[in-house]
């Protein structure tokens, strides 16, 4: 399993990786808005639950500004 986490904003995170179970998946969190962890998910995409696609991870990856050589590992179909 893998986990990754960028700061977006003074609040907000990007979290990304690779379960065994889940696939691919990444998190979009927005801490400002609330104070329970169900309140402050933007969004939570992940191959198993969503059938989140490689370009769909490969984007939301760039929009957020994942590190570029996990970017080209997921592009590659390759564990990051």
């Amino acid at each position: 399993m893998s986990r990754y986490t960028k700061k977006l904003k003074e609040n907000m995170e990007f979290v990304y990786g690779f379960d065994h179970a889940l696939g691919m998946f990444y998190e979009v969190w927005d801490y400002k808005k609330g104070d329970e962890d169900h309140e402050c998910i933007v969004e939570d995409k992940s191959t198993f639950l969503n059938r989140l696609t490689k370009s769909q991870m490969l984007e939301a990856m760039e929009k957020y500004g994942a590190d570029s050589a996990h970017i080209e590992m997921v592009a590659l179909d390759l564990p990051f």
